[in-house]
């Protein structure tokens, strides 16, 4: 039986602790400490809380680390992984298997389920003068969005009208403006920073995405699934695998329920999931969305480790992770490098 090492970052606890479930305040005591009323952001310690709780509870033979405190458990190497990684990881953080989920656009098999045209491009501003320029031809009345894939959160995205133009934020405070679409606008010294990097942006029609939904594959197989409600966390699951709240526009507050859409979500994940098998590596989310057509589409995949919760079944999760020690065990071979499970390469240091 192979024992598990639950990473927990310790956080403050909310204001409204004594609100959350008692057994998250229990489990928080007894691993990392007393469950006291705080300034902490609620959302974040729950959701620290809930990984908590579930993991200890269901995985077999469990450790608990506390970032930034001594660990006198067994040898983490020895140990598979479950919890957030930190911007600096441990060593055996470092060692653990990689994953290509963000890098979604590199896969053609899941191309067919975004439900929009999408070309990736590299780090030139004239090919991403033409990549968006064509695909405005290709689509008009549409738009595009551009996405630098390298560095998903180092630049927003570009919002790009189908007259071209996008709004265009300024750094230093001052007043967007909405302005003629130039890569060199948008990206400014990044263009001569990642210049020649291949598929470093990728360029995609502007579609309305609606009832956004997030699902955990876990072994190469949806594990659950949720909607993509800020303000919900998983001690807000009712006993669904796949909850069924959800928003048409996602942070509208307009909070609905549709148990069809859940099970059409499922179904698409399934369907998602085995097309790309042989393209991605490791635990991931898949973010999914309606379309105009009422059909899902993907909008995204990221890697599992990091990704928010929501309203979650975590008893479906762990259990899921429970069955595949092997997606989540360090490999001595790779000798601390970076590319593990959840947090980018390029956030290490």
């Amino acid at each position: 039986m192979t024992g598990w090492l639950i990473d927990i970052n310790p956080r403050e606890c909310p204001p409204d602790v004594m609100d959350a479930p008692e057994a998250y305040r229990t489990a928080w005591e007894r691993h990392v400490g007393e469950a006291v009323p705080g300034d902490g952001d609620p959302e974040d310690w729950r959701e620290q809380a809930a990984r908590l709780e579930a993991a200890t509870r269901i995985l077999p033979d469990p450790h608990v680390r506390v970032a930034g405190r001594p660990y006198e458990g067994p040898d983490p190497m020895t140990l598979a992984h479950y919890g957030t990684v930190m911007l600096r990881p441990y060593m055996d953080q470092l060692s653990l298997p990689p994953s290509n989920a963000d890098r979604y656009d590199l896969m053609p098999a899941l191309r067919p389920h975004l439900g929009r045209d999408a070309r990736s491009v590299a780090c030139d501003g004239d090919m991403i003068d033409t990549a968006v320029h064509g695909m405005l031809d290709r689509h008009p009345g549409a738009g595009v969005v551009a996405k630098f894939m390298l560095r998903s959160k180092r630049l927003p995205l570009a919002f790009i009208d189908p007259d071209g133009t996008f709004m265009q934020a300024d750094e230093y405070g001052g007043r967007p403006e909405r302005i003629p679409f130039a890569a060199w606008r948008w990206a400014g010294y990044d263009l001569a920073l990642f210049e020649g990097e291949p598929d470093a942006v990728l360029v995609q029609q502007k579609t309305r995405m609606r009832y956004e939904y997030r699902i955990h594959v876990i072994g190469g197989r949806p594990a659950c699934g949720a909607g993509c409600i800020e303000r919900f966390t998983p001690a807000d699951n009712q006993g669904d695998r796949y909850d069924p709240r959800m928003e048409e526009t996602r942070n509208s507050g307009r909070i609905e329920s549709h148990p069809d859409i859940a099970r059409l979500y499922e179904a698409f994940a399934h369907e998602a999931a085995h097309a790309i098998r042989g393209e991605v590596e490791g635990p991931y989310v898949i973010d999914l969305y309606l379309g105009d057509d009422d059909r899902p589409h993907v909008i995204e995949l990221n890697g599992q480790s990091n990704s928010g919760l929501y309203a979650l079944d975590m008893d479906a999760l762990l259990t899921a992770i429970g069955h595949e020690p092997a997606q989540f065990m360090p490999d001595p071979s790779r000798g601390g490098m970076p590319g593990c499970l959840g947090i980018r390469e390029e956030k290490m240091i």
